[in-house]
């Protein structure tokens, strides 16, 4: 048996095999809301519905969790909705982070049925336009999963895959796992170039889909709240009809602009090691930021003009885009020794 699980700054996404051997998947919404312990009724009834909390009495606050979190800001507007991720990792400005992930992460793992099972899970590299820390967040995911226990006091043996590659792992077996993995999360665009499945190059850039929603609110004079419902409309691949798309699609079109020049940068860097590539080179696009209708021809688009030192093949991106890096990570992971 293997696991694979997504830590994404906006999902966390678990995936393993069902009795058929089909991708099973569990997600929850990493993200929290804090409230006011004035009442304890509330409380209570949240307790009784099965809503994830945590509460505490130092403090007299309270954590909802998950879903829950994201469904409870939309009656309690003056409340907002936290993170205990930013820009790819752990947020060092939210004192609970550690555990709020980590009962989340727990909860997606409940039914590991085996000791030491191994699991794989998803790793930002640094950023290469912001000061983060890849190797303290990896560090506090590894600590997490080393304290899981099941019922029945089972382990997990875990292990981390950088997020690009966990894209090559899921979409690109064809092509001998050679090919450019780009998975565009809420916090970071993850880039990873693989030659027959060995990492190659890998960075990472923080303007991905929390950047969009900040940049296009500054131009738009909207919330970040109503710029994000309205990018899940956006249809990249037709003119924008308003200020707000526009203004969305721009920010999506200096992104990938961005991501570009950093692939540009690595090939370069790389040449060397790519010397001996006769085909065309697949590019993955997956990721929550990646999944409007038209993100993949607007990339294919705007790569064709950047004058690659490689012929780049086919653009992809899966059926499913939030799914796909989990899915990597599972495959790793029943092919790691």
């Amino acid at each position: 048996m293997a696991i694979g699980f997504d830590c994404g700054t906006y999902n966390l996404i678990c995936c393993k095999r069902d009795e058929d051997q089909d991708f099973e998947y569990k997600s929850e919404v990493n993200a929290f809301l804090e409230f006011p312990m004035d009442n304890d009724f509330v409380f209570n009834m949240m307790k009784k519905a099965g809503v994830p909390l945590i509460h505490r009495e130092d403090a007299n606050v309270a954590y909802a969790l998950g879903d829950a979190a994201v469904k409870m800001a939309y009656t309690m507007p003056k409340i907002d909705l936290k993170r205990p991720m930013k820009e790819g990792c752990v947020n060092p400005k939210e004192r609970d982070a550690f555990q709020i992930m980590n009962i989340m992460i727990h909860s997606l793992l409940e039914n590991v049925k085996h000791d030491k099972e191994i699991l794989l899970y998803s790793v930002p590299a640094n950023a290469v336009n912001a000061e983060t820390d890849a190797d303290y967040h990896r560090k506090i995911l590894e600590a997490i999963f080393k304290a899981y226990r099941s019922d029945e006091g089972y382990t997990v043996d875990a292990r981390p895959i950088n997020e690009g590659m966990a894209l090559v792992y899921a979409e690109l077996a064809d092509k001998m796992y050679t090919g450019i993995g780009v998975s565009c999360g809420a916090g970071m665009v993850n880039v990873a170039f693989s030659l027959f499945g060995a990492e190659v190059f890998t960075f990472s850039i923080v303007n991905s889909g929390d950047w969009i929603d900040k940049q296009a609110a500054k131009a738009t004079g909207e919330t970040v709240a109503f710029i994000n419902k309205e990018k899940t409309k956006i249809d990249l691949g037709r003119e924008p009809v308003s200020l707000v798309e526009r203004a969305i699609k721009t920010q999506y079109e200096l992104m990938i602009e961005k991501t570009i020049g950093g692939i540009k940068k690595g090939l370069v860097e790389n040449s060397d090691k790519k010397a001996h590539l006769d085909d065309p080179i697949d590019i993955v696009v997956a990721g929550g930021t990646a999944s409007p209708p038209g993100f993949d021809d607007f990339f294919r688009n705007l790569i064709k003009n950047a004058d690659l030192p490689i012929t780049v093949g086919n653009v992809v991106r899966p059926k499913d885009p939030v799914k796909s890096v989990a899915r990597g990570c599972l495959i790793a992971a029943e092919n790691a020794g």
